[in-house]
């Protein structure tokens, strides 16, 4: 005979959906980065742009990249929450090489049909040195 335990556990939508929803009480870091609770799973979740929460464990890869001298362009599939490909973009680039090689981007990747799953983002790096002597 089968034995039955008495609490049921269920996995929150977010599981599923990996997108969590804010919950209670915000706080904003000196980077301006906002945490605060998730609605479903109760975890820490931060959000670094408006909308777009993700588990404030771990390492935040794009916080690392904006300490660097240079930026990139990053390829993000937003269903599964993951990053697909990152491209650096040049220190001397102007205007017309990012709006070219994010054209060439995004029809290597073809995200204007994938109805708004794929992403292309630009994470920009700080062109001074923080370095004092």
């Amino acid at each position: 005979m089968l034995s039955r335990s008495g609490a049921s556990r269920t996995l929150a939508p977010c599981w599923y959906t990996r997108r969590h929803v804010p919950a209670g009480a915000r706080s904003r870091d000196a980077d301006g980065v906002v945490t605060c609770t998730c609605r479903h799973c109760g975890r820490r979740i931060r959000s670094r742009d408006r909308g777009q929460w993700d588990l404030a464990e771990g390492i935040d890869l794009d916080a690392l990249q904006e300490q660097s001298r240079t930026g990139h362009f990053c390829v993000v599939d937003t269903l599964d929450g993951m990053v697909i490909a990152r491209y650096p973009i040049a220190m001397d680039a102007d205007e017309a090489w990012i709006r070219t090689k994010m054209q060439e981007i995004s029809a290597e990747y073809d995200v204007a049909a994938s109805g708004g799953e794929l992403q292309i983002r630009i994470v920009p790096g700080r062109r001074e040195s923080r370095l004092k002597h």
